[in-house]
This record gives structure tokens, C-alpha cells and sequence, in this order.
């Protein structure tokens, strides 16, 4: 009671001095809390905060946060308080041994990404530029909370339930902002950009979530498709998220998440049992007819843009923005040979100017080729650890054993993943803090073994 007694007159003497002080104490008890208690509703607030909320909102809620004023964020405090909790309970507990290797691996890129944002600092560059930079590539330790949290079936099915809620909210907010017409946010990760380049009709493009749409198509269209999902509740979900997240996805206008899908989706067709891969093959014609029929009917419109935005591919040698890319990739390019092994730090910037737009040259930090971004800031051996773990996850084997539904979810992860790699050659996905977090949680999934009951 007297320890009761003094912490209650701490805490009183605090919120009375230092009312946000108090606030910050409250929520950051409240996330270990939850974080000990309940890792995996920590983790899905994690991906909601990051894949769903737009930046903007939450470094407006965030400590220090505001208008072009980086924050502290509420995602930041549960991925630290998550790692921190991995770090002293996975070295204890056991773990599968493929999980254990691919940990490993993880776990030294994310010591090179701490050094790397010491570099960047000690280099000069802009130090919340590097926090951000770290904040986004941290994010793929999300892979060491989901193995902490794989041992008990019951915590996996409340996993994957999640990540389909999720799934849902995202495609829901997708519809949001384009039904809505929310305004393009300054970030550039909510609401609809104003037109669509090269086309007659183009009125805008769905930023908002963009990169996760491709993902719970693949990753939904892996999991109906392996045909283990009985119950009518997950079967609607599932069916809900990839209609909607494919409609947002259509309305980004953006060739390469479209390409980034199809491709996913391939991938997880010829990785099923040859049975099932044979009934996918045959329907896919008949799908691609039923859609084609009700956006003509119920998005005309839309269906133009998309159909223009597609033929446009033709023009790329007077498209402006494949100019741009270029021209962008050869200055990173330079960057990247004058420090090919030890990269130039985060919030490494270069600088230069469109003369042939009438832009003038200023300094930046963005490449939308997520390959090099990634081999700029930290370098190539450590962004070549990186991408070949992805890859090895990729093309990883089923363990034996394992039944229809663990199948499902590994092909859809593992295509979901490929998705994004088509994706980042032009789209950083590595540098994007609404997409890495649920890399980290993909390589998982695509990773450890998995063998429990139907999800009903």
C-alpha cells in the first residue's frame, strides 16, 4: 500500500506539472501492457496504425508530431516495445530452426540499418529524415512477432482472422477516399491525386493504401483458392477484401500494382496442386469475362481510364514520368558507386533538376526504384542480405506435413511478397512505412511451419 500510495502522489505530481508528460507515461504503460499481454492485438494495431492510418494523422497524434514536424509515433512505441520483448524472450524460447535461420539473417540487417542511421547523422544529414528512414526499415523486425506468437494454434487463428479484418478495413478505406473524393494529402499516402496521365478521361488516382492492395488480393485470392476456408463468415470476408482492395486497386490507374497483382496471382496459380491449378486455369477466362462485364455496367468510366492507362505502356519513350524515373536512377546510381560497400547513410539526399520540365534542382532524399533506394542508404551487401532473404522465402518449399490451409496462406504470402518486388522497381516499397511492417509479417508467414485445423 505504500508503494500504491507513493506512485499514485508521483503520477499526480506529474499530470499536474506536465499534463502530456503524464498522457505519454499513461500510453506507453498501456502498450508494454498490451504488448506482454496480448502480442498479437499488438501487432495488429501496429498494421492498422501504419497500413491503413495515413502518416499524417497519426504524427499529428504522435509525441512532438505536426505539420512537417516528424513525431514520435504510436506505432513507433509498439514496434519498440515488440522488438524489445523478442529480444529478450526469442534467445529463450524454442524455435523452428528455418524460422531461427531466416531470424538470424533479419536480425543482422536491422543492427546495419541502426549503424547505417548512425552514419547518416554523423554525416550530416537531416537527423529526422534518418529517424524516418529508420522507423520504415525497422518495421521488417515485425517478422520476430509473428514467430514469438506462432507456437499456440489458437493465437494463429486470431492472427489470420486479423489479418483479414484488416484486409477488409483497408479495401473499405481505399472506397472511402475515391467515393468520397478526399483530397490529395501532403504526404502523398491518402486521398485521390488530381488526373491520370495520358489518358482522355482520368479524373484522379487512389494513393491511399496503395501498396497493400495488390497484397490482400494475392494474399486472399491464395487463401479461397486453396480451399480450406469452410466457414461462410471467413469465406465472405476473404471474398469482400479481394473485391474491394481490386477495385481500389483498378482506381490507383497504376500500372505497375496492377502488373504487381497479376503477377502475384500467377505465382500462386502454378505453385497449387496440379488439380487445382488446372480448375484456377479454367475459370480464370470466365472471371476475367464477369469482371470486364460489371465495370462496363457499373464504372464505365473507370473502365476507359484503366483500358487508356494500359495501351499507354506504348508511349513510354514521350512519357515524361519514365524520363523522370531515369534520370532520377542515374544520379542515385552514382551515389551508390561512390559508396557501393558502406552506402551513404540514411537520409542520404542527391542533387538535381529537370530542365527539360522547367524544374530547378534541389536536394532529394526519394527514388521511386526501391532497389536502389534500399543500396543507396545501407549499401549493397546489406541490401543484397535483404532482397536474397525475400527471394529464398519466395521460392521456399512447404515443409512436409503441412495441410490445405498452412499451403494456402504460404503461397499467398509468398506471392504477396513477389508483388511487392515486381512493385519496387518502380514504387519504393522499402522505404514505405504503410507496406514494411506487413513484409516483415509476410516473410513470416512465408517462412514457418504451419499446421493446425480449417480457419472456420
Amino acid at each position: 500500500m505504500p508503494l500504491v500510495a507513493g506512485g499514485a502522489f508521483l503520477a499526480g505530481a506529474i499530470a499536474a506539472a506536465q499534463p502530456k508528460g503524464m498522457l505519454a507515461l499513461i500510453v506507453l504503460a498501456g502498450v508494454v501492457l498490451l504488448t506482454y499481454r496480448s502480442p498479437v492485438a499488438s501487432l495488429v494495431l501496429l498494421l492498422f496504425l501504419t497500413c491503413v492510418v495515413p502518416y499524417g494523422i497519426q504524427n499529428r497524434l504522435g509525441v512532438g508530431g505536426g505539420e512537417r514536424s516528424p513525431g514520435l509515433l504510436l506505432s513507433d512505441l509498439l514496434l519498440l516495445a515488440a522488438l524489445t520483448r523478442a529480444a529478450f524472450t526469442l534467445p529463450v524460447r524454442p524455435v523452428d530452426r528455418r524460422a531461427m535461420r531466416y531470424g538470424l539473417v533479419l536480425v543482422a540487417f536491422l543492427a546495419v540499418v541502426m549503424l547505417q542511421f548512425l552514419h547518416g547523422v554523423s554525416s550530416g544529414h537531416d537527423v529526422s529524415r534518418a529517424g524516418q528512414d529508420c522507423r520504415v526499415l525497422l518495421c521488417f523486425g515485425t517478422f520476430l512477432v509473428v514467430v514469438l506468437a506462432w507456437d499456440d494454434p489458437a493465437t494463429r487463428r486470431e492472427l489470420l482472422a486479423s489479418l483479414v479484418g484488416l484486409g477488409v478495413l483497408l479495401g473499405l478505406w481505399g472506397m472511402l477516399q475515391w467515393f468520397g473524393h478526399l483530397s490529395f494529402g501532403a504526404a502523398g499516402d491518402v486521398g485521390v491525386r488530381p488526373g491520370v496521365r495520358l489518358t482522355s478521361q482520368g479524373s484522379g488516382q487512389l494513393q491511399g493504401g496503395a501498396y497493400g492492395f495488390p497484397v490482400v488480393i494475392v494474399a486472399g485470392f491464395a487463401a479461397l483458392a486453396s480451399g480450406a476456408v469452410r466457414g461462410s463468415l471467413a469465406r465472405t470476408a476473404l471474398a469482400l477484401a479481394i473485391g474491394f482492395n481490386a477495385v481500389a486497386c483498378l482506381v490507383t490507374f497504376e500500372r505497375s500494382f496492377w502488373l504487381s497483382a497479376i503477377c502475384g496471382i500467377a505465382f500462386v496459380v502454378f505453385r497449387s496442386p496440379g488439380a487445382q491449378r488446372a480448375k484456377l486455369l479454367l475459370a480464370a477466362p470466365f472471371a476475367a469475362v464477369i469482371a470486364i462485364a460489371v465495370l462496363s455496367t457499373a464504372a464505365p468510366a473507370e473502365l476507359t481510364t484503366a483500358k487508356e492507362r494500359l495501351l499507354s505502356l506504348g508511349q513510354y519513350s514521350s512519357d515524361d514520368s519514365v524520363r523522370y524515373r531515369l534520370v532520377e536512377s542515374h544520379f542515385v546510381l552514382d551515389e551508390i558507386r561512390s559508396h557501393p560497400l558502406e552506402g551513404s547513410g540514411l537520409a542520404a539526399t542527391v542533387f538535381w533538376g529537370q530542365p527539360w520540365a522547367q524544374v530547378p534542382a534541389k536536394s532529394y532524399a526519394f527514388s521511386h526504384n526501391g532497389y536502389l533506394w534500399l543500396a543507396w542508404r545501407v549499401g549493397l551487401p546489406a541490401a543484397a542480405l535483404l532482397i536474397l532473404l525475400i527471394v529464398s522465402a519466395i521460392v521456399l518449399r512447404a515443409p512436409p506435413g503441412e495441410d490445405a490451409l498452412g499451403a494456402g496462406v504460404h503461397r499467398g504470402a509468398q506471392g504477396a511478397l513477389l508483388a511487392l518486388l515486381v512493385a519496387s522497381v518502380t514504387f519504393p516499397s522499402f522505404s514505405t512505412l504503410s507496406i514494411t511492417p506487413a513484409m516483415g509479417v509476410l516473410l513470416a508467414l512465408a517462412v514457418l511451419p504451419f499446421r493446425t485445423a480449417e480457419l472456420r
